[in-house]
């Protein structure tokens, strides 16, 4: 495997950590709008999605060329 293969498979493990991280920390309390929380799901959901595609792009390669 590459570094830049094993770059992009650190790359998605971590952008799937933080957004777990900000999915596991929401909470509805005094001062959050529901814009806010619904911003913060979103951004959440899309790095996990980015993650989640950085380690599909790795699989194929390496099904591909392994």
């Amino acid at each position: 495997m590459t570094l830049k293969l094993l770059s992009f498979w650190v790359f998605g493990g971590i952008l799937i950590a933080v957004g777990s991280w900000i999915l596991g920390h929401l909470e509805v309390n005094e001062g959050v709008s529901v814009l806010g929380y619904a911003f913060a799901f979103v951004i959440g959901l899309v790095l996990i999605l980015l993650g989640g595609l950085a380690w599909i792009n790795v699989s194929s390669f390496v099904s591909k060329h392994g």
